[in-house]
């Protein structure tokens, strides 16, 4: 039955135009920002190489925020989620098969922007790319990819609790793009809020204001945890009638 869920909510991705088209300007935005963007640190070489790429997929965080919340806040719009609540006796298979569906599309997003602004790079740049060169930018990515894993469960947790697209997506987006920092300014606590506490896993050295990679990373882990219990809690019990 899950199998069933999953291939209904595939459907329902693939039929939504605003859905695909935010997919493929993520596509096409984390390879332009790599490609684009300037050294952080004076970095040169290859060290340049790999700041440059998650300088990109920093950025391209805001844009998997913004795909959770189409995704999930379509429910929302029109009725959706009171036909697919009467049409699911199984509420947490329901659940389950929209989480997979939107992680299988990151992971998969993820992956084709990561060759492509690679590729970019490294025809730009003219150095050769060996398998420890590769090994390296797949270690150096890793934390990325679990950042933005962690903020689209974040994100979906958040439309499921506020019921409103908008707020689940603009305040994640206005963390990345600037108000994290600006909320450091006035105090150390903010370190452990989403997006600011993975922010060490966006740098080619890690910083002293924030919180080291694995650390951060299992903060940001705690909170995508929590909301989503929170937020699977909410499903369970929600009223449709």
């Amino acid at each position: 039955m899950l199998i069933r869920y999953l291939k209904s909510e595939q459907y329902k991705i693939i039929c939504n135009p605003w859905f695909v088209i935010a997919a493929v300007a993520i596509v096409v935005f984390i390879p332009v920002m790599a490609f684009t963007l300037g050294s952080y640190f004076g970095e040169t070489g290859f060290i340049l190489t790999k700041s440059k790429l998650i300088q990109g997929f920093y950025l391209g965080q805001a844009g998997f925020v913004i795909l959770a919340g189409l995704y999930f806040g379509r429910e929302y719009l029109r009725s959706s989620l009171r036909t697919s609540l009467l049409s699911s006796p199984v509420r947490h298979k329901l659940l389950i098969s929209k989480f997979m569906s939107i992680l299988i599309w990151t992971t998969g997003i993820f992956m084709l922007s990561s060759v492509i602004a690679i590729a970019a790079l490294y025809m730009n740049s003219g150095n050769d790319l060996g398998l420890s060169e590769l090994k390296d930018i797949a270690k150096t990515l890793s934390p990325c990819f679990i950042s933005t894993v962690e903020l689209v469960v974040i994100t979906c947790a958040a439309v499921i609790l506020s019921k409103s697209m908008i707020v689940s997506m603009s305040i994640p987006v206005a963390l990345i793009l600037g108000l994290g920092n600006l909320l450091l300014q006035y105090g150390r606590i903010f370190r452990y809020f989403p997006v600011v506490s993975a922010m060490n896993g966006f740098f080619v050295y890690e910083l002293p204001n924030y919180l080291e990679i694995s650390k951060g990373l299992a903060v940001q882990g705690i909170w995508s945890i929590a909301l989503l219990v929170a937020g699977a809690i909410v499903f369970e019990k929600r009223c449709v009638k």
